[in-house]
């Protein structure tokens, strides 16, 4: 890789790095010291929403703001459609899940803890909190940070390096917060959101399928790990009947190159 290369991995690195230690430190620090002044609402907004994305995104830009972007990014090679929509859903589902659920599993083998949210945080006091968190703050504003900030500026390496590097950086942050399978499966989610980005030339398709994820990987897992028999049902899901059509298709994706909206064609 050029020196300029590794300059540009490792600028992009340090942003997102200070945005996650103002967030993480934070959490350390300061909000212990709002306990009896604040309530838990307020608290939680302000770790979890307020602070990371305003002192740590501001953080991030500044050190990214100068550097070089790929013009060409901009100019979109695939149509954004329900089609692509509900395949990208698939894909991301099918293989994404099933490493998460591996992961799980080799974790109990090993007498582990697992990681990631709980139903009594998701469905508890702070349910109204959490919804709002995982289905609208979250999927907009970590894909402003990591497929807008982040994603733009590695795209000077060539698409496939930026897709893998900024999968890389999405999911190192989630091995803290969520769990080393986490980590994993969120690397996954992190090359195909990046996919259709860089292909479409549109955020707002990202942010949908990052929301339909934690709709399902948070909601709708944990609804289903209620019992022991919904949960081999949530189990033959991910593991048998999502990865055959997310690997047919990841495929057929793959192998069919890209072609560029004609010029009276409307990119919504």
């Amino acid at each position: 890789m050029k020196k300029n290369n590794i300059l540009t991995v490792l600028r992009v690195f340090v942003a997102l790095v200070a945005w996650f230690v103002i967030y993480k430190c934070y959490g350390i620090f300061i909000d212990p010291l709002l306990e009896g002044h604040a309530s838990d609402s307020i608290r939680m907004i302000l770790s979890r929403m307020v602070v990371p994305y305003t002192l740590g995104l501001g953080a991030s830009y500044l050190i990214l703001r100068g550097m070089p972007v790929e013009r060409d990014s901009s100019n979109p090679q695939l149509s954004i459609t329900p089609g692509l929509l509900i395949k990208a859903l698939l894909i991301q589902m099918g293989i994404s899940m099933p490493v998460i659920m591996i992961g799980n599993m080799i974790l109990k083998i090993l007498g582990l803890p697992f990681g990631g949210m709980s139903s009594e945080e998701i469905f508890g006091e702070h349910a109204v909190f959490y919804i709002v968190l995982l289905l609208i703050f979250n999927p907009i504003m970590e894909e402003v940070l990591f497929r807008k900030l982040a994603l733009d500026k590695l795209l000077v390496l060539g698409e496939v390096p930026a897709i893998f590097i900024s999968a890389a950086f999405f999911g190192l942050p989630h091995a803290y917060s969520q769990g080393v399978p986490q980590m994993f499966g969120t690397f996954v989610l992190g090359v195909v959101w990046a996919y259709v980005r860089i292909k479409t030339g549109k955020l707002w398709p990202c942010m949908v399928l990052h929301m339909l994820f934690n709709l399902y990987g948070a909601y709708f897992t944990l609804f289903m790990a209620g019992s022991t028999l919904t949960a081999c049902v949530l189990a033959g899901i991910n593991m048998i009947i999502l990865p055959i059509p997310a690997v047919i298709l990841m495929i057929l994706m793959l192998s069919k190159p890209s072609k560029k909206p004609r010029k009276n064609e409307v990119i919504l």
